[in-house]
């Protein structure tokens, strides 16, 4: 994987039943972007709060509006390992480029051997599918040491591709992780830590706000590349601004809200996510107007850089 993935949001009408046909209008618009993948019914696609016969319907419209033009990662993670594993088969049956999984939540796993062992069905279930593991210990709880994890697994998982890695605090172990995997491939997962990974060398990043703001991440991305370090820290910066003010105003279901601020109403979030209020949603409007944003998301050095 190379550039950004974007985690999409799951469309949802105003009742909170799914709205499968907003999907096509998604993928159209992150194409138009250069958004290189998707990772469908993760954090951000509200994946846990879904029932499984959702979130094979929500695989399936994605996976089928982007097959040809992006790769799609379809998240399995479960409570239930048989439901994960049947969410996998279900993944490659419809031709999902990646399987991925967050670890049990509920009951967690003590080490590193045992979760790998809980990871074997899901990737016995999709055996011609690539597997990344979904680290994310701050929302999952489960917090292992990820390169022990990478070891165990390349012997243990005959599918394992690398991690989605969502952990801003140990976000510097790539150098690590690739020296335990030299073939594999760690997606960066932190928006807020974007310049980070590309100096340090994550060739990919997972994130929520490239569904809307892929422009300024691929801006640190153009400036760093040119030596232009000084514009990848105001290019961050922009994105550090923009993330502080969705969470000052509606808190996580921004996440879904600033699909609306480029035109494509997802509708809101499903609880326990508190939904944003109306005038929530005229606070962050009128917070990016002011700060820039609207045309922050326009502009593009691909020109001035070449």
């Amino acid at each position: 994987m190379r550039g950004l993935v974007a985690a999409v949001v799951t469309p949802m009408n105003a009742k909170g039943d799914l709205d499968l046909s907003v999907v096509p209008r998604v993928v159209d618009y992150l194409a138009s972007k250069g958004i290189t993948g998707i990772y469908i019914a993760g954090s951000t696609g509200e994946g846990m709060s879904l029932t499984d016969e959702e979130r094979r319907g929500v695989a399936e419209a994605y996976v089928g509006a982007a097959k040809g033009r992006m790769k799609s990662f379809v998240q399995v993670g479960h409570n239930s390992l048989r439901a994960s594993a049947d969410l996998a088969g279900h993944a490659e049956s419809i031709g999902a480029d990646a399987v991925s999984a967050t670890p049990t939540g509920y009951f967690k796993v003590s080490g590193e051997a045992e979760l790998v062992e809980g990871l074997l069905p899901i990737v016995e279930a999709a055996p011609k599918t690539p597997f990344y593991y979904y680290h994310i210990p701050f929302l999952s709880g489960v917090n292992l040491d990820p390169i022990k994890l990478t070891d165990i697994s390349m012997d243990r998982l005959p599918t394992f591709c690398g991690i989605k890695y969502s952990d801003g605090a140990s976000l510097h172990n790539l150098s690590l992780l690739e020296s335990v995997a030299p073939g594999l491939e760690f997606l960066s997962g932190s928006d807020e830590a974007y310049l980070m990974s590309v100096a340090q060398g994550y060739k990919a990043a997972v994130g929520s706000t490239y569904n809307y703001a892929a422009p300024i991440y691929n801006n640190v991305r153009k400036s760093l590349s040119v030596g232009d370090f000084k514009r990848a820290q105001v290019w961050q910066k922009h994105a550090l601004e923009m993330i502080t003010a969705m969470f000052e105003t509606c808190g996580r279901s921004s996440l879904k809200v600033m699909m609306q601020m480029v035109g494509i109403d997802c509708g809101p979030v499903r609880r326990p996510i508190d939904p944003a209020s109306p005038d929530q949603i005229i606070a962050l409007r009128k917070r990016l107007d002011t700060m820039g944003w609207f045309e922050w998301i326009k502009e593009d050095l691909s020109a001035e850089i070449s």
